[in-house]
């Protein structure tokens, strides 16, 4: 008994749990739980200061943001500003015209042939009866394949297609003038699309298309209600859900167009060449 008075079961439990000289701590060790605080430490301090350049970078892009939306609507609401002054002033120029030609019969003449000019350019203002066509995008719907709500799909948006067919029409039925969304449309004028929206010389339009016509009611809107294209557009309204709406009006004033960048061709001496 006094030679082993260790039981050999603990003895090899004590052995197998020794821990020699020279080897890490364990981990419930207090040197252990020392290391394991510090590199805590160590990456909640970096991740402290990722997330702190995170946040500094994104306010420093709203701030950038915000700074280039004001300058983008200050400079839209000054742009609106002079149209509306450039349209003022065209509405006078007619008058001031006139009035400047009409001190002799040469003059008189000048200006009668200046306003048919204007007439055939879309630059002279002009009033009188005709219809107004509206046409709007078809309701957002929530009931998508996608569930994505408040969408609008492509098949039910108005296109520049459907414009230019509208405007076409109602030039063929006898229009006089026409604008859309207040812009006067003249032989020159291009509507196009780029994306979603639709341009009328390079001014994007948003719906609901306004588009007024003067002429005859009777005659454009049997013209445009009654022909092909007055047809497919209905279709659309049923297929897609477009908002289609024709009114007839006695007294539409349409705005003149500014006045052309003219440019002038001269031939080419064959000699020269």
């Amino acid at each position: 008994m006094t030679t082993n008075t260790l039981d050999e079961a603990y003895a090899e439990r004590a052995a197998s749990t020794r821990r020699p000289r020279g080897t890490s701590p364990g981990p419930g060790s207090p040197l252990s739980r020392a290391v394991t605080a510090l590199a805590l430490v160590a990456v909640g301090a970096v991740t402290v200061a990722v997330v702190t350049q995170v946040r500094d970078r994104q306010q420093a892009d709203s701030g950038l943001r915000g700074q280039l939306a004001a300058a983008a609507l200050e400079r839209t609401a000054q742009s609106v500003e002079l149209d509306r002054r450039a349209e003022a002033l065209r509405a006078e120029l007619p008058g001031l015209r006139d009035a400047a030609l009409s001190v002799d019969a040469a003059g008189t003449a000048l200006a009668q042939r200046l306003t048919a000019l204007g007439l055939a350019s879309a630059t002279t203002p002009v009033v009188g009866p005709g219809i107004v066509l509206t046409l709007d995008d078809a309701p957002p719907t929530d009931d998508l394949p996608t569930g994505d709500p408040g969408v609008v799909l492509d098949d039910g948006r108005v296109r520049d297609t459907d414009l230019q067919d509208a405007v076409n029409a109602l030039w063929a039925a006898g229009a006089e003038a026409v604008s859309i969304n207040g812009q006067r449309l003249t032989a020159l004028t291009a509507k196009r699309s780029a994306g979603s929206a639709v341009l009328v010389d390079l001014l994007p339009l948003s719906p609901p298309y306004v588009v007024q016509a003067v002429g005859q009611p009777a005659a454009l809107e049997l013209g445009l209600l009654d022909g092909e294209v007055g047809r497919r557009l209905m279709t659309y309204t049923e297929l897609y859900g477009l908002r289609l709406d024709v009114r007839r009006e006695q007294d539409l004033q349409l705005a003149g167009a500014a006045d052309p960048d003219l440019r002038s061709a001269t031939p080419v001496d064959a000699t020269a060449r």
